[in-house]
């Protein structure tokens, strides 16, 4: 597994498998960089290594142990040096006894989650702690029409909008010179293939960013021997991306024996958001009241699936935006 790494060879994997062999579990980065051999393992193969989560066990936050690489590296070379010169039994022959305790590690900010999967995925080729539409998730039910996973037998041209990731961005060059770009969108069903023609280059130029969780409309390009592929018509970081909702929404509520009160009532606030509510209470062939409610709610899928399981289909409508 150490092998997939990036930046650690088969010289440092052999050393690492070495040293907890013969040493046990690693107890600290200072502890490492005692026991490894670190003419086999060097700073760039401990960097690789803190940035895929590899270290995590250890103590401290994936910061600190960045910080603390070259102090540690010192230190366990130090060490290796007392032990050829024979001062390594010093303190056994001492007396003391115990563990050793570690230099304390410098103070650094945690990295943020984008920063440890950025890192993961540089490290692994793939995100080990996460994805970065996890942050999104609402937004995504909200926003997305399809999913990488759900292109195949689309009609040509037909429009869509996936939220993803862009990786592989490319530049490219058309016979008549024109520059265009092909990427992929990746999402948590998988990926596809995404290219932004030439009319739409420049346009899109800016947010055409690696590892940036977007929303992307596209038309749907299907292949003959193969998966879809995307022509890209506009590209929105999510996290500017804007859900739509109404200002005011009405309830249609049949009141024909079945108790809705509860459940209504319990949905209501369950999803409090800015929409305001109006409330049509009728009962067939006898009477039909509208009341405005204190309460506002977010309209969003989730809410209108369980209000039609609750009150029927034909419940919601949309009154003003």
């Amino acid at each position: 597994g150490l092998g997939a790494i990036k930046n650690l060879g088969q010289s440092a994997v052999e050393s690492i498998l070495k040293a907890r062999a013969e040493e046990g579990t690693f107890r600290s980065l200072y502890y490492f960089c005692e026991t490894v051999d670190l003419s086999a393992v060097n700073r760039r193969s401990i960097e690789s290594l803190i940035r895929a989560g590899a270290m995590d066990s250890l103590e401290g936050e994936r910061s600190q142990l960045m910080a603390a690489i070259d102090g540690a590296m010192e230190h366990g070379q130090r060490v290796w040096k007392d032990k050829q010169s024979g001062q390594g039994g010093l303190f056994a022959v001492l007396g003391e006894s115990g563990e050793p305790e570690d230099p304390p590690l410098p103070d650094a900010p945690p990295w943020t989650v984008t920063e440890k999967l950025s890192g993961e995925k540089e490290m692994l080729g793939f995100y080990v702690t996460g994805h970065p539409l996890d942050a999104y998730r609402e937004k995504v039910a909200e926003l997305a029409t399809h999913d990488t996973a759900s292109l195949e037998n689309l009609e040509k041209g037909a429009n869509v909008a996936l939220c993803g990731i862009l990786t592989g961005i490319q530049r490219r060059r058309n016979k008549e010179g024109k520059l265009w770009a092909a990427m992929q969108l990746e999402d948590l069903a998988g990926s596809v293939d995404a290219m932004v023609f030439t009319n739409n280059y420049e346009r899109l130029l800016e947010q055409r960013v690696e590892d940036r969780a977007v929303l992307v409309r596209a038309q749907v390009l299907p292949e003959e021997n193969g998966p879809p592929k995307l022509s890209v018509q506009e590209i929105v970081p999510l996290e500017h991306a804007h859900i739509p909702m109404p200002s005011l929404i009405s309830i249609r509520v049949w009141l024909n024996g079945a108790d809705k009160a509860e459940a209504l009532g319990a949905l209501i606030r369950r999803k409090p958001g800015d929409t305001n509510v109006r409330l049509r209470l009728e009962r067939a062939r006898d009477f039909s009241v509208i009341m405005d409610i204190s309460e506002r709610v977010r309209p969003d899928r989730e809410f209108l699936g369980e209000l039609a399981r609750i009150c029927g289909p034909e419940a919601y409508e949309e009154l003003a935006r």
